[in-house]
Order: structure tokens, then C-alpha cells, then sequence
């Protein structure tokens, strides 16, 4: 076993056996410290940086015991592992030098591989351990580092969503201002809905960086209370009704009206509908057909809803990005249309801050299913999970 070098400190009042560990300590290059009595260890300890301590008993001024108990009553001091060497050979001393932080327990005169074994043992656990903290204290700076940047970054993304609201009104103010100087020729058309698209895109990406923002900073906040699922999805579907007629879709409620109420937050779960409904019907090549489905699964206390749609799916190679941020599909005829990449990355956190889960399924080229389940009032079976900022159903 390779010996491991370390700063000691002898703590012995018998001058001659001083020596002869300070000699044998020496030979394996250790670097050595004496002291007469406890007093004076203690004093020297405070004063320098130990890796191993060797104590004797027996001691005028403080003996050995006293020594543990101070060392103990230090954190720091307490740390050094100590290995106690007595003429007494007693059962009885050896286990109050244990009970009392004493790592091990070595009778004089002791024999010189035993010893330079059980320093090389106590070093070695010493060395690991300090290796062991100062990793911790890294991880934990990177960790505060990460924090700090997380929150920088966030008040950054909150602060450039709210500047740039301002001016994206005014060119939408000045773009409806265009269509009543006159008629606009083809070209001109053309560049209009191309700048039109391009705000509609922006105004998106301001609305869920608002929403990242809160969710990093953990400022956003869901009060969940009673909820009719049944009435919200009608609601969330006529709101929708001029994407829908627009692009030639069929949209298909099977939503029970007798279906119970569920524990969610109404604005945070129109949030939710309208981007699950809206993506479906802009992800579908028109004429396509889009179902919502909601179904009370009483064996599991909630209600489970899936929105079916005949779109264009997602590649297999792609399906485990869905829900992380700023996630956009490879797929030209996906990037056609506005999106952010944010969308599904807020919906998941949504629905997950009101005790409920998503996930989804889809085969490239025929469509896509997401579903996503919510606890019902009073039926709930996963209470741990209700946030503190939230108000309980």
C-alpha cells in the first residue's frame, strides 16, 4: 500500500517517546509536530493545520481525555482523526477514548508497522475525506453560480419581454393603418401579411417568455379550486372557432357535461387548452379532423383528457425534445408556421403545478394524441404534490 505523507502532531509528556515516533514518522516523510502536554497541543492546533494527531493519556496540565473532549467541541478540531497511545492497556480507557472521537487506540511501546499501517489507514480516510468536502463546496459554489445566473437570466428575459411590447404595438398600429390609405397592390399584399405573420410570431415568443420568466423565478402562481373541465373546453373550442373555419378543420368535443369537477387553476388551464387545441389545429394540413376527448377515470381520481389530431405527427428521432425549451421541429413544413418552441415546455409545467401529468404519442406523417390527467375535487390521491403557493381545492 502506498504511504501517504501528512502533517502530525505527537502529543506526549515522555520525552523518549517523543523521539521515537517523531523518528519513525519521519522515515515514511511525514511531517512532525511535538507537544509536552495537552495544553499545548491545544495551543498548537490553533495555530496550525493538522492531518493526524497522536495523544498520549497520561498527561500533567490535560490529559488525554480532556484533550477529546476539547477537540470534540470544535468542528474543525474535530475533524483531525486522533489516535490515542497509552501504556495503559486497559479495555475500559480504550473504549472511552473511542466514545469520546478517538479513532484508534495503539498500546506503547507501539510496534512500528502497526503503526506506520494504522497512520497510513487514518490518513488515507483523512484525505478522502477532505477530497469528499472540498468537492461538496465546489458543487455547492457552482450550484449558487448556476442559481444567481438562472436569476439574472430570467429578470433579463422578463425585462426584454416587457420592451418589446411597446414597439411591436406601434407597428401593428401602423400595419392596420396601411389597409385603409387605399388598396394595396399584389406586392405590397404580400409584404404586409409577411410583416403581419412576422408580429404574430413575436407576440407569441413575448407572451411565453413572460410565462419562462415566472416559471424560473418560481413567480407564477396557480390557485387551484373547483373547476368545470366540461364548460372551460367548450369555451376554449368557440374561441378557436375562426382557426378552425379558416383552415377547413372539423373540431370534435366528446366531453361529457356530467364529468366531476376537477382541482385546477380556470386561467392557467385555458393557458393550457388553447395551446394543446391551437397547436393540433396548426399542425394539421387543412381539412384535417381534431378531437377532444375527456374521460372521468374514477380508479385513479381524475379526469383524463386527449386531443387527437390527423397532423402532421412527430418524427421518432425528435419525440423525446417535445417538452424541453426552445425545442422546434427539423421538419420544413412544421417551421412554416409560428411557433416559439416554448409552448409545450409552459404546458407541461402548468399541468404538473396543478398536481397532473402529460405525455403524448404520435406516428410521423398521420397525427398526433396529447393527453394530460387532472385530480378531481376531492379525489385526489397525490396531495404531496400541491405547491405551497398554490390555494387547495
Amino acid at each position: 500500500m502506498q504511504s501517504l505523507h501528512g502533517s502530525i502532531l505527537v502529543v506526549d509528556d515522555n520525552a523518549v517517546i517523543r523521539q521515537i515516533l517523531k523518528l519513525a514518522l519521519e522515515q515514511n516523510q511525514h511531517h512532525v509536530t511535538l507537544a509536552t502536554d495537552g495544553r499545548e497541543a491545544i495551543d498548537l492546533m490553533e495555530k496550525h493545520y493538522f492531518d493526524l494527531i497522536l495523544l498520549d493519556i497520561m498527561m500533567p496540565e490535560m490529559n488525554g481525555f480532556q484533550v477529546l473532549e476539547h477537540i470534540a467541541k470544535i468542528p474543525d478540531l474535530a475533524k483531525i482523526p486522533v489516535i490515542v497511545i497509552s501504556a495503559d492497556s486497559q479495555l475500559d480507557n480504550a473504549i472511552r477514548c473511542i466514545q469520546l472521537g478517538a479513532e484508534d487506540y495503539l498500546v506503547k511501546p507501539p510496534n512500528q508497522t502497526l503503526l506506520r499501517t494504522r497512520v497510513n489507514a487514518s490518513l488515507r480516510k483523512k484525505f478522502l475525506h477532505d477530497q469528499e468536502q472540498a468537492h461538496q463546496a465546489e458543487m455547492e459554489r457552482m450550484y449558487e453560480a448556476v442559481k444567481v445566473a438562472n436569476t439574472e437570466k430570467a429578470e433579463f428575459i422578463a425585462m426584454a419581454a416587457h420592451e418589446l411590447r411597446n414597439p411591436l404595438s406601434q407597428i401593428a398600429t401602423t400595419n392596420a393603418l396601411f389597409s385603409r390609405v387605399g388598396d394595396l397592390n399584389a406586392k405590397q399584399s404580400q409584404l404586409l401579411e409577411k410583416v403581419n405573420f412576422s408580429l404574430e410570431r413575436m407576440k407569441a415568443l413575448i407572451v411565453d417568455l413572460d410565462d419562462i420568466a415566472r416559471l424560473e423565478t418560481g413567480n407564477i402562481r396557480v390557485e387551484l379550486r373547483p373547476l368545470n373541465l366540461h364548460e372551460l373546453i367548450q369555451k376554449t373550442a368557440e374561441s378557436l372557432q375562426h382557426d378552425v373555419l379558416s383552415r377547413d378543420h372539423s373540431l370534435t368535443l366528446n366531453v361529457p357535461p356530467n364529468l366531476p369537477l376537477v382541482c385546477a387553476d380556470r386561467q392557467r388551464m385555458i393557458q393550457v387548452l388553447t395551446n394543446l387545441i391551437g397547436n393540433a389545429l396548426k399542425y394539421t394540413p387543412n381539412g384535417g379532423q381534431i378531437v377532444v376527448t375527456a374521460v372521468h377515470e374514477a380508479h385513479l381520481h381524475n379526469v383524463h383528457v386527449t386531443i387527437r389530431d390527423t397532423g402532421l405527427g412527430i418524427q421518432a428521432d425528435e419525440q423525446k425534445q417535445i417538452f424541453t425549451k426552445f425545442f422546434r421541429s427539423g421538419d420544413t413544413d412544421v417551421r412554416a408556421r409560428p411557433g416559439t418552441g416554448l409552448g409545450l415546455y409552459i404546458t407541461k409545467s402548468l399541468v404538473e403545478m396543478q398536481n397532473g401529468r402529460i405525455w403524448f404519442n404520435s406516428k410521423y406523417g398521420q397525427g398526433t394524441q396529447f393527453h394530460f390527467t387532472l385530480p378531481v375535487v376531492g379525489e385526489t390521491t397525490r396531495p404531496e404534490m400541491a405547491l405551497d403557493t398554490a390555494v387547495p381545492c
